[in-house]
């Protein structure tokens, strides 16, 4: 609705008058209206109150230093406004700035779903770049931001960077300071953390402490790198934790008992050089003077990210630093179920009948070719006359010296006597005939090592042949292949299903999308704050919808009526809600859809195909293994073959 103008004639510097419109923002030292004889390019923002000689002051030099690099980037004074004749200052003009969104909607990932859907890291990460040429302007000029907030930074679509409310900021001219006097306690530094009120002189560096953790917030999803999970016994609120330097993302956070809240990103995703300048940042040595990185210290290192931002294989809404080994924002979707980045794509980026051609279209090897010594028949190698004789001989001696134990044995039974001793006299003769080595024995030994050596070089090349040459590996392949198939067909039925049944889901979905539209930076509540709601932003709290129980038990500093009043919240909003029955199944119910099942479907595809490279490598291998080992193979069979024939001439 739009709001009625404040009563009185304003005029300008030049006396000209000053048509105020519709009011299009409130804030709590003033209004800012249309300027109906600006054709849109001015707004005119009037003081509730009176403002005093000092204010006056600060606002005349802003003016008279205003110019076009002040003006590109904020909405910097450039006219006063004075009530009717008196001559007292009640506001000023400035640039209108149109299309923009709170920073914050930027980093928040359910605010940057509705508000820059089409954004992804590389956005963030410009976003960071122009933000960090603003304060390098603003420094420039002499000017210090002071009140460094969330509130009061705007960025368009474009991923430009606006300032807003720049009459509050620190002003020195001529050795006279106009202090900034407002503050907010999440952005404020250690150093001044505890101070009582805000009016006091800033530098360079307590800005550089709110620009550093703004860049925080964009590179790592809406994270403030002072809340994390405290492991200490008491409360650790985000003020105390700012006030004593623990840095919840840096690398000695363990010997300050804290660590990053869950699902959230470390700083290894940026270059070492980023790293280095959040530690100096956000530690001890940021607080001494100049101790903290410049804009143009950020401004040059996110340049150099910039141009080294890689696209994700995987997924094409990701992007990332090219100098990691894998995407991390895929990690993190998958190991929190939560999507970062929209992204318009398909669940399955494959054609699984042609995927799967590819697969039937590798030919197996076949079973292994058999090879065996019992295939082949060999003579044994024939041995020469003398010992031929040799071995006649020895075997006579063999079949007399049994004869004669045989011949001593019936004796002894048919005497009555019993004479044993013929016996005994008869073994030993036995014996010196059985075992009386020959003159072949030498030859017998030689075939007998030949072939122990023959069949053990056979075991060698028959578990080689049946290992690497056999089709066990090419079998266990594909049949996980078929395991990974069957596992895609689940998903996408699963998926197929999903998508009829969506509008037997309206009412569910309805809901779900009215209390993501319910931010809770928008509400007023009769305990939580506003710095309470920003550390439940930095802990991925931003909707009604994200409000339960047991995510409002992880945040650090929650009271109990806090908790209640923010339950409470949620269920007045949906005993009001009512669903529009005439509403169908829009775009964006199906993108939801997409993205609950791509993390899903997308590593069994990269599992798939990956698998169809190592089914071709591994026919590839068994076949080349097969042309490499069969002669070597069939060799060592044919010498064990060779080798049991020649034994086998010594044998009884």
């Amino acid at each position: 609705m739009m709001s009625v103008p404040p009563q009185g004639i304003f005029y300008d510097s030049k006396g000209s008058q000053v048509i105020l419109g519709k009011k299009i923002g409130s804030g709590g030292e003033g209004d800012v209206f249309d300027v109906v004889s600006s054709h849109h390019t001015l707004v005119a923002k009037i003081y509730h109150k009176l403002l005093d000689a000092q204010k006056q002051d600060k606002l005349r030099l802003m003016v008279q230093d205003c110019n076009e690099d002040l003006k590109t980037i904020s909405a910097w004074p450039v006219d006063l406004l004075y009530m009717g004749h008196t001559g007292t200052v009640c506001g000023f003009l400035m640039q209108k700035i149109s299309d923009c969104e709170p920073i914050h909607k930027v980093y928040g990932p359910s605010h940057r779903k509705q508000s820059f859907p089409n954004a992804d890291w590389r956005f963030l990460v410009r976003t960071a770049k122009n933000l960090s040429a603003v304060f390098n302007v603003i420094h420039r000029y002499g000017y210090i931001v002071g009140d460094v907030n969330e509130g009061n930074i705007l960025v368009t679509r474009k991923a430009c960077v606006q300032f807003i409310d720049c009459d509050s900021f620190q002003v020195t001219k001529k050795d006279k300071t106009y202090y900034c006097e407002v503050g907010v306690a999440q952005f404020t530094p250690p150093e001044i953390q505890s101070s009582d009120n805000f009016k006091m002189k800033r530098t360079q560096n307590h800005d550089n402490f709110g620009l550093a953790i703004l860049i925080f917030h964009l590179l790592f999803m809406g994270r403030h790198p002072f809340s994390g999970v405290y492991q200490g016994a008491q409360d650790m609120t985000l003020e105390k934790a700012i006030a004593q330097y623990r840095f919840a993302f840096g690398k000695n956070a363990h010997l300050k008992s804290i660590v990053p809240p869950p699902d959230s990103v470390d700083l290894s995703i940026v270059p070492a050089e980023l790293r280095g300048l959040f530690e100096q940042a956000f530690t001890e040595t940021g607080s001494e003077p100049d101790g903290r990185p410049s804009a143009n210290d950020w401004w040059n290192a996110l340049d150099f990210l910039e141009k080294r931002i890689r696209c994700c294989n995987n997924e094409s809404v990701h992007t990332y630093y090219s100098g990691l080994s894998s995407c991390p924002w895929c990690r993190l979707e998958d190991a929190s179920g939560i999507l970062l980045f929209l992204s318009s794509d398909t669940i399955s980026k494959i054609d699984l009948a042609a995927e799967w051609n590819k697969v039937l279209a590798i030919k197996p090897p076949g079973p292994i070719p058999a090879i065996s010594p019992k295939m082949y028949r060999f003579p044994p190698t024939p041995l020469p006359d003398n010992l031929k004789k040799a071995l006649a001989f020895s075997k006579i001696r063999k079949i007399t010296a049994i004869s004669l134990v045989v011949a001593s044995l019936l004796l002894v039974l048919e005497t009555i006597d019993r004479d044993y001793w013929i016996l005994v006299v008869a073994i030993v003769l036995a014996g010196a005939l059985f075992f009386s080595p020959g003159k072949e024995t030498a030859e017998r030994k030689q075939r007998k090592l030949r072939f122990e050596n023959a069949r053990y070089t056979w075991g060698l090349w028959h578990k080689k042949w049946q290992k690497d040459a056999g089709d066990e590996a090419f079998t266990a392949q594909l049949k996980h292949l078929i395991t990974v198939k069957k596992q895609y067909e689940t998903i996408e039925s699963e998926y197929k299903r999903a998508l009829t049944t969506l509008q037997h889901s309206a009412q569910e979905r309805q809901l779900k999308k009215y209390l993501e539209r319910c931010f809770i930076d928008k509400e007023s509540f009769t305990s939580v704050t506003t710095q309470r709601k920003a550390t439940m932003r930095s802990f991925g709290m931003e909707t009604a919808l994200e409000i339960t129980r047991q995510k409002l038990m992880g945040i650090p500093g929650l009271s109990k009526p806090e908790r209640d009043e923010l339950i409470a919240w949620r269920k007045q909003l949906e005993q009001k809600f009512r669903i529009d029955p005439s509403k169908e199944t829009d775009d964006s119910d199906i993108q939801e859809l997409v993205h609950a099942f791509q993390p899903r479907i997308r590593p069994v595809e990269r599992d798939l195909q990956a698998g169809r490279e190592n089914l071709h490598q591994i026919q590839q291998t068994i076949i080349n293994n097969r042309i490499r080992f069969q002669h070597a193979v069939e060799k060592s069979a044919k010498s064990l073959a060779q080798a049991q024939s020649d034994i086998r001439v010594f044998s009884w």
